[in-house]
């Protein structure tokens, strides 16, 4: 029976090894990654509106800081969407950060698509990146809303052109134009100009007439006349707004719902009026 003891080492020997073998494999494997929790929706403020652009909020839900380095914006109703690159802190607690990203142009649909963006980001303090998919909300009005205004501007241009003529200096009553309603080859009815708006800076003088612009086949081409002057002074409003020379026109196709598009401005129109309300207002050029 003496070779009981040896028998008994030799088990013990191999149990260490194994238990060895269990350490190093446990001490070697790799950290795991942590799940990043996003959410992100699609908003858009004046500032956005100006440069066509939609502001991605992203929240971060999750227990660790999130370092976003990219958002890629997938929206199938629109055309020309455009990916950024961005350096992005998510502190912890759904705090909101919004990223500036390019929305392109809506397309003719009803209503947008399910639409998502899609972020490449990092546990801050760490190289590991992980491109991530995010739902936006669906449906989504904003959306929709952009689809609606882009969708019009794109059937008025199909069928006429608006565009103002040249400034005339009226002195203390402002500058004297027209706006130019031009019918293109395209068209296929009747157009009319219903409306145009001035905004916050400046105040539009027309005819009271109804419409106040009809093209057709046989006449073309209308202008209204029409006075601008500036319909406030305070320079604080000038610095302020982000839209200064929006002027929107109401317009109808054949008879049909009003649509709703901004008249161009050229360069020479902006210098045009902003020299007149400076004029007027006696504000510093």
């Amino acid at each position: 029976m003496r070779w009981r003891p040896a028998l008994l080492l030799t088990a013990a020997v191999v149990l260490l090894a194994a238990a060895g073998a269990v350490t190093v494999r446990a001490s070697t494997r790799k950290a795991t990654v942590p799940t990043l929790h996003l959410s992100a929706t699609a908003e858009q403020w004046r500032v956005h509106e100006v440069n066509r652009q939609l502001a991605i909020a992203l929240h971060n839900n999750g227990d660790v800081p999130v370092r976003v380095t990219r958002v890629e914006p997938v929206l199938p109703s629109f055309d020309g969407e455009a990916t950024v690159g961005t350096d992005a802190l998510l502190p912890v607690g759904g705090l909101r950060v919004d990223v500036p990203v390019s929305y392109g142009t809506g397309t003719c649909v009803p209503t947008a698509a399910a639409s998502h963006v899609v972020v490449t980001a990092h546990p801050e303090g760490s190289a590991a990146t992980q491109r991530i998919t995010i739902p936006l909300p669906d449906p989504n009005p904003l959306l929709d809303r952009l689809l609606a205004a882009d969708c019009a501007t794109q059937r008025i241009q199909r069928s006429v052109t608006l565009r103002f003529g040249p400034w005339t200096d009226a002195g203390a009553a402002g500058l004297r134009g027209d706006l130019v309603v031009e019918r293109t080859a395209a068209a296929t009815g009747t157009v009319q100009v219903r409306e145009l708006d001035g905004n916050v800076m400046y105040r539009l003088e027309l005819p009271s007439a109804v419409p106040l612009a009809e093209v057709t086949a046989a006449q073309p081409t209308v202008s209204v006349p029409l006075t601008a002057r500036p319909a406030r002074c305070d320079a604080h409003a000038l610095a302020e707004i982000k839209k200064p020379f929006e002027f929107l026109a109401t317009v109808t196709l054949e008879g049909g719902d009003p649509l709703v598009t901004a008249v161009p401005v050229s360069d020479d129109d902006k210098a045009a009026l902003d020299r007149m309300l400076r004029r007027i207002c006696k504000l510093p050029g």
